[in-house]
């Protein structure tokens, strides 16, 4: 037998009603849903990618000779994240024509291209948090035979762009 308690004020149709489903549900689950609706807004300030600074080593990799017309060489760059968190470098890409240094006014036709490594780099590099990193990139510089002879002995200054990704 089932007791009903009635409230004060209640509708007897939605008592009734309530019961029934108790009953024909056979009184094991309840369940409820609860909606709404509103709308607000929100703010929020991204941060900003302090500017990686990069440093080409000049010195020949261990046991590699200078280069030389004809010749390729690897690329030693050496990336400085002043960041407070890691990043990793996915691209590096030629930014201009490569010069030659001021004590060599006559290289003015270098012949020093930049083989841009495709991205990803693989295997990728990580510039620590706070940190520098010196990467290297097998066979990225080249020497064609149109260099000037006064180029023997220069050093090479090549602008790079870097990507880096977080």
């Amino acid at each position: 037998m089932v007791n009903f308690l009635q409230l004060k004020g209640a509708r007897p149709a939605a008592a009734a009603a309530a019961a029934a489903a108790l009953l024909l549900g056979g009184g094991a689950a309840v369940s409820a849903y609860w909606g709404t609706a509103g709308s607000g807004s929100g703010s929020q300030t991204a941060g900003q990618l302090q500017v990686l600074t990069t440093e080409a080593l000049t010195q020949p990799a261990s046991g590699q000779q200078p280069i030389a017309p004809g010749g390729v060489a690897d690329a030693a760059v050496r990336v400085t994240n002043p960041n407070p968190y890691a990043v990793q470098l996915y691209s590096v890409a030629s930014a201009g024509p490569a010069t030659a240094d001021a004590a060599h006014p006559q290289c003015v036709t270098t012949g020093i291209t930049f083989q841009n490594p495709a991205a990803p780099l693989a295997p990728t590099a990580t510039v620590p948090a706070n940190a520098s990193l010196t990467v290297v990139l097998p066979g990225a510089v080249a020497m064609d035979l149109t260099s000037d002879p006064g180029c023997q002995g220069a050093s090479f200054r090549i602008p790079l762009t870097l990507e880096v990704r977080k």
